[in-house]
């Protein structure tokens, strides 16, 4: 297997490292080449490659969009996809994604459309920045002045717009990320598997579960309902491997957010004795054999 593989400059996560290195360790060539998270399109790509890996956490659309044609031009894997990696990091394509499984969710491209959308959700919500990550860009907003600040981050985002959701006091006791994986073994590419978990927990008094942003990170198990909804999911994104957050609010176990460049294995596997970072590479080795169904 010759992997072309994109990652940030250092230093780079402990699981992208940990991720690389198991994949590495079957390859027979691997390219490495250094991207920035703003680039707005990919290097040239390397001759001679059998599937192109990227871990560079680049969200802009030209630089998604331009490995998938990459790949449709050689005849290769991208793991993961381009498009669906776009969309999964575009938190306003929950709305037509997932609408069933999300909390109450309206995108706002103005002052007026924020002020509306907040005052409907009884004056207590959340906005994000459709393209945020690490728990910033991610603002509760409770007074006028908080819609004020809420109405600067919307004005810096690069798309104009925020998604807002009622505040979900459910969320306050944590949630769970899930890392799911395209399942080789089933001999269509179409399954998925719950592959790595763990519960991310606030800060007391803090409503924020984001390790960056203080949460802390604790062993957990997942319900039977919770797989399901997990593998679900996971299922729709058109991804290869996804990071999941869900959590309970009210009774009801809903989806936070999709995470298309996802970490936990290395703690996982540590504590579980498991061995999910080879299964990853299992997964990639098998993209280039088989290809996706």
């Amino acid at each position: 297997m010759r992997t072309w593989i994109l990652a940030n400059e250092p230093p780079v996560s402990e699981d992208t490292a940990y991720l690389l290195g198991r994949v590495t360790s079957r390859c027979a060539a691997v390219v490495l080449t250094r991207v920035g998270e703003l680039d707005d399109a990919p290097p040239p790509a390397p001759p001679d490659i059998d599937v192109i890996l990227n871990r560079s956490f680049n969200t802009q659309a030209g630089f998604l969009l331009g490995l998938d044609e990459l790949a449709a031009e050689r005849g290769i894997p991208v793991c993961n996809p381009g498009a669906a990696a776009l969309r999964a990091c575009d938190k306003r394509s929950y709305l037509e994604d997932f609408a069933d499984v999300i909390p109450e969710t309206r995108v706002a491209g103005s002052a007026a459309a924020l002020r509306d959308a907040w005052q409907a959700f009884g004056g207590d919500a959340v906005v994000k920045d459709p393209f945020g990550k690490h728990g910033k860009q991610v603002e509760r907003v409770r007074s006028e002045d908080d819609l004020a600040a809420a109405e600067a981050l919307r004005a810096a985002s690069r798309c104009g717009e925020l998604v807002i959701q009622p505040f979900c006091g459910g969320f306050v006791d944590g949630d769970k990320r899930v890392i799911v994986q395209r399942r080789p073994g089933d001999g269509t590419g179409g399954g998925f598997r719950a592959t790595a978990w763990f519960q991310r927990v606030p800060q007391p008094g803090g409503w924020k579960s984001n390790v960056s942003a203080g949460g802390k990170v604790r062993d957990c198990a997942l319900s039977e309902e919770e797989i399901a909804l997990a593998e679900s999911l996971a299922a729709r994104c058109g991804l290869d491997y996804v990071g999941l957050d869900l959590a309970w609010h009210e009774g009801r176990l809903l989806l936070i957010e999709t995470n298309a460049y996802t970490g936990g294995h290395v703690n996982f596997d540590i504590e579980r004795r498991t061995h999910t970072g080879d299964a990853f590479a299992e997964m990639v080795a098998w993209l280039v054999r088989e290809g996706r169904s």
